[in-house]
């Protein structure tokens, strides 16, 4: 299932919270279930400003924070166990509300999926990799090339990295390869 938007996603979301606080008898006002909808910027309900000025001067953000943690995490606990079904809602909730700024997102404990653990587990190795085929080309440059690379070249190669790949992180090509990695990921998590 996809969902059409994110007050879909989050609206999937904000059901399971209140279903588990339900089951657990744990009180939600109705300000802490609205509260649950919260985002400056982005679909959510029509008087979400005034529900959050009114609950900044009533409530501890620290204690709500970590009981709709606490709720998500049984909830997504209860799902993996009696619902599986709906465990791949979550991760397509996450996914889509990770496009955009929501409050939700800073409460929930819902732990990484197979796929992208697999994900940064090969993104650190190239990163090491990279690293440290610098650091022997470096050496290497010292070693056999008979003149001394001055500082200033270092620092416009490491420039050029750098933006190479901020590049590759926020452009359409970098996206591309972000679909590719996790394609990769997701067949290599299968393996486990």
């Amino acid at each position: 299932m996809s969902f059409a938007s994110s007050m879909e996603a989050k609206e999937f979301l904000v059901s399971r919270i209140i279903e588990e606080a339900r089951k657990r008898h744990v009180r939600l006002s109705e300000l802490e279930r609205k509260m649950l909808y919260f985002s400056e910027g982005y679909p959510t309900l029509p008087d979400i400003m005034e529900v959050n000025e009114k609950f900044e001067a009533e409530y501890d953000n620290e204690k709500y924070e970590t009981k709709i943690r606490g709720l998500s995490r049984k909830a997504f606990r209860r799902d993996q166990k009696e619902s599986p079904e709906c465990v791949p809602l979550w991760r397509e909730t996450i996914k889509v509300l990770n496009k955009e700024d929501h409050y939700i997102l800073v409460m929930l404990d819902v732990p990484r999926s197979a796929a992208d653990l697999v994900k940064l587990l090969i993104a650190g190795v190239v990163v090491v990799a990279l690293g440290v085929a610098a650091v022997a080309a470096i050496h290497w440059a010292n070693q056999n090339i008979h003149f001394k690379i001055p500082d200033n070249v270092k620092l416009l190669a490491f420039i050029i990295v750098f933006a190479l790949a901020c590049y590759l992180a926020y452009s359409e090509k970098g996206k591309e390869m972000d679909e590719y990695v996790r394609e990769l990921a997701k067949r290599v998590a299968r393996w486990f």
